[in-house]
């Protein structure tokens, strides 16, 4: 989806479906110089990373204690070859194997995040998230500073379930109201 997406505009703004933007400021972040930008967690890549997804990677999960986990719900991401041939197609090769995406035993609740210290495994796994976290870590030679957003303004908010079934009825009824006013004018017209 990202990189059919890249091919034919350039530069996304990928949002989940929950995330809606509080800013318009979001416009000096769309062309990240590294090619991508995200946000982090408070949580370590290592800590919501199943330890085998490591090994498809060849990499030790020791090397993303101190990495932050990004969050891969909201994230800018501009079409170049860089980030076409050493982000992008790892985490869609990691994606497409299901020993890496989906180790034996990875799940993703029952997180126990009172474990000291903080950057151990949580018993959840992050999957796609986890997959992309690793790609970046490694690309960027582990400097985050490379991809993840260093102010503290988040530009973001997430909204709750119940809040998206609410947002989807106002917006029915307004096209609703606004197709019921055209029929009115149409029929008066004739």
């Amino acid at each position: 989806m990202f990189q059919t997406a890249l091919n034919t505009l350039g530069n996304i703004l990928y949002m989940d479906s929950n995330v809606r933007l509080n800013s318009s400021d979001i416009v000096k972040c769309l062309s990240p110089k590294s090619g991508i930008l995200t946000w982090p967690t408070r949580h370590a890549i290592s800590s919501l990373t199943h330890p085998k997804m490591y090994e498809y990677f060849h990499v030790s999960a020791e090397s993303f204690f101190f990495l932050p986990l990004i969050r891969a719900s909201h994230i800018v991401i501009r079409n170049t070859k860089e980030i076409r041939e050493k982000v992008m197609l790892p985490w869609v090769q990691c994606a497409l194997t299901r020993d890496c995406i989906c180790p034996i035993g990875a799940q993703s609740a029952g997180c126990r995040f009172n474990k000291k210290p903080q950057y151990r495994y949580s018993g959840c796994h992050a999957y796609d998230a986890s997959a992309l976290n690793i790609v970046l870590g490694l690309h960027f030679n582990f400097d985050d500073t490379c991809y993840i957003h260093q102010e503290r303004e988040t530009y973001f908010n997430q909204i709750q379930p119940e809040e998206i079934t609410e947002e989807y009825l106002m917006i029915t009824r307004q096209n609703n109201a606004t197709e019921s006013n055209l029929r009115n004018i149409i029929s008066t017209e004739r």
